[in-house]
This record gives structure tokens, C-alpha cells and sequence, in this order.
């Protein structure tokens, strides 16, 4: 999924993430030498580097909750990750924060607590990264993911079902695109049959069909590979065992209209109920 983040395609997030990591390992190192050595040149150089490791904790902390609220998947392991991930790093920024308050200058040398606090915390920071990293890696968040055919990637939010999603044109032989229609993600796509429509939300650990690839009239899942028959929805491999929501798809004067398929079938359902009493009602009535 793309990074909201973002500067001429390149994520921030990731850019900035160096800052902390280098900063305050370097801290921590200057601070352990230079209490041991008792140069005090040494412990004042991290003592700064400390200071700026926070500040650039902070700006890393911005593009990262904006991608992480606008772009990993919501109900998702991605999701659980990304909170982890987010607070752990809070709590080291807060850590560090204290330690500086608490050394009050770069001339004080660091005491035994400082050093304690300051381990602890870089192995927070540790922690942190490795979930950072699945988050990029195995969950591909701010990855440009491209394929065959993808095209450029196209994303819409609507207020209401009786808005259309896109122009019959919009969208090429297996492309997709997301749409975020009265807070449902659906996913609408042109496969080998014409336009589909499908949820974002893959059944095993929620990630975005979105970001998969269509084969055919088959949509893969980027995160562990399951595979969906976007007509049915139904699972064709795994290691997904649920089948997915699909939705009714209706072109008009070339806009596409997607429509609840359990709506749809529910307004029948009071349609025939509705009809059946009425009836009832004329053969009392003669």
C-alpha cells in the first residue's frame, strides 16, 4: 500500500526512522565509554546526541501515525502490528526524554540509572525496528507494489452506495482499484469477465485484495497468498479458509454502481413479505 506520507512517491516514514535508531545507539555508547573513561567530552557528546535523537523521534512519529491510520488495513495483523509498533516507540521516546530531564546537562555524567535506561531503551528500540520491518516487508506497508497490468494506482472515497465508484473506462484488463464506500473498503476491478466488485479485507490476516494482484477472474492476496474467486468469492487456495464478501455490480451510461448484495436481497425479501400480505389482506377482503 502506498505511503500517504509521502514525498514524489518516496515514504517519510522510513527516512526519518534512522535519525532515533543512530542517535541514541550512539548515546548510549558515548555515555558507557565515557563514564568508564571518565572523559567528559565523551559523555557530553551523548548527551546531544541523545537530545537529538528525540527530536528526531518526533518527526518519525508524524508520517508514521499517518500511515498507520490511513493506510494499513483496519482488523488486519498489519493493524495490531502497527499499534505495537507505534506505542512501543512512544515509550522509548518518553524513556529518553526522562533520561535527558534527569541529566539535566551535557556536563553531568551519566550515573548507573542513566546507563540502565538508556540500554533499555535502545533494546525497545530494537524490538520496535523488527516490527517495523515486518510491517514493510511481509505486510509490504508504503511499498509501491506493481504487477502486470496493475496501472497506476487509484483510490476513492464516496459518501453513499448510490454514488458510482468509476467510469466503465477507468480501469484496464486486471487493474484494480480501492474504494471506500460508506466506511466498506470494496475493491473494484476489471478481470477476463468484465467489472467485479469485492471486499478489500482477505479472510486469513486482512490484508488489502487491493493490493494483490487480479489473474484472470481470481484476486491474490500480497500478504501470504491466498487466492479468491471474485464472483463468488469463495477460496480457490489457501491458506485462507473463508470466502470473501463479493457485491453486485451495475453499469449505467458507463458510471459503475456497487451495491450490497445482503441489502439487496434483504430489500427483496420485504418486497415478496410486503406483496404476500397484501394479498392475504384482498382475499380477506372478498
Amino acid at each position: 500500500m502506498l505511503a500517504r506520507a509521502q514525498f514524489k512517491s518516496h515514504p517519510l516514514h522510513p527516512q526519518f526512522v534512522a535519525f532515533p535508531i543512530g542517535l541514541w545507539t550512539t548515546s548510549f555508547i558515548f555515555d558507557a565509554i565515557g563514564r568508564s573513561a571518565a572523559n567528559p567530552l565523551l559523555w557530553a557528546a551523548g548527551f546531544y546526541a541523545l537530545i537529538a535523537g528525540c527530536v528526531g523521534a518526533a518527526l518519525a512519529a508524524v508520517p508514521g501515525a499517518i500511515d498507520l491510520f490511513t493506510v494499513v488495513p483496519p482488523n488486519s495483523s498489519g493493524k495490531q502490528r502497527g499499534l505495537v509498533h507505534g506505542g512501543l516507540n512512544s515509550l522509548v521516546l518518553l524513556l529518553f526524554i526522562y533520561i535527558a530531564w534527569r541529566r539535566g546537562a551535557p556536563g553531568e555524567m551519566p550515573d548507573n540509572l542513566s546507563l540502565t535506561l538508556s540500554a533499555v531503551g535502545v533494546i525497545g528500540l530494537g524490538v520496535s525496528g523488527w516490527l517495523g520491518a515486518t510491517l514493510v516487508y511481509r505486510n509490504q506497508i508504503a511499498v509501491d507494489h506493481r504487477y502486470a497490468n496493475a496501472g497506476k494506482w487509484k483510490e476513492r472515497t464516496l459518501s453513499g452506495w448510490d454514488r458510482p465508484v468509476c467510469h466503465e473506462g477507468e480501469l484496464g484488463l486486471g487493474q484494480m482499484m480501492l474504494a471506500r464506500v460508506a466506511g466498506d473498503r470494496v475493491v473494484v476491478g476489471h478481470c477476463s469477465d468484465g467489472i467485479v466488485a469485492f471486499s478489500d479485507h482477505c479472510t486469513h490476516k486482512g490484508g488489502p485484495l487491493s493490493d494483490g494482484a487480479l489473474m484472470g477472474c481470481a484476486v491474490q492476496c500480497p500478504w501470504h497468498g491466498s487466492n479468491f474467486d471474485v464472483h463468488t468469492g469463495r477460496v480457490i487456495a489457501g491458506p485462507a479458509e473463508k470466502k470473501i464478501d463479493v457485491y453486485e455490480v451495475e453499469v449505467r451510461a458507463g458510471e459503475v454502481y456497487v451495491t450490497v448484495k445482503d441489502k439487496k436481497t434483504k430489500k427483496s425479501d420485504k418486497n415478496e413479505k410486503s406483496d404476500k400480505s397484501e394479498i392475504k389482506n384482498e382475499r380477506k377482503a372478498a
